[in-house]
């Protein structure tokens, strides 16, 4: 979670963003987009260090399909102060849009009986 997290603010810091406890000081506040690519487990843990929640709740009440999209943006509701905002989880309509089903991975059975899916 540390590497993770200090990584991420490293990042947002050279972007002009810079974590000061439980919220990013907006030094050079800008429109920038960054994209990361990474897995499922890593995007729970980077959510959690943005947003302030445990990326526990994330990792067991949420799921995000390989090649899902998420989407989060900066609000300086107060001068020089940024929050994250989640727009969008976990989004796979670039899939059904090209035809594609999104993958089962990520996800266990629905029901315990069915053993053609992840137990």
């Amino acid at each position: 979670y540390r590497e993770v997290a200090e990584g991420l603010d490293s990042v947002l810091a050279r972007h002009g963003y810079v974590r000061e406890g439980n919220f990013y000081r907006a030094e050079s506040p800008n429109r920038d987009t960054l994209v990361l690519f990474c897995h499922f487990g890593v995007t729970c843990v980077m959510l959690g260090h943005l947003l302030g929640i445990s990326p526990a709740v994330l990792w067991h009440g949420f799921v995000a399909a390989p090649t899902s999209v998420t989407q989060l943006y900066t609000e300086e509701r107060e001068q020089g102060i940024a929050s994250f905002r989640c727009q969008m989880f976990g989004d796979v309509s670039h899939l059904y849009a090209g035809g594609e089903p999104p993958a089962f991975a990520a996800r266990f059975c629905e029901t315990y009986d069915c053993f053609e899916e992840r137990h």
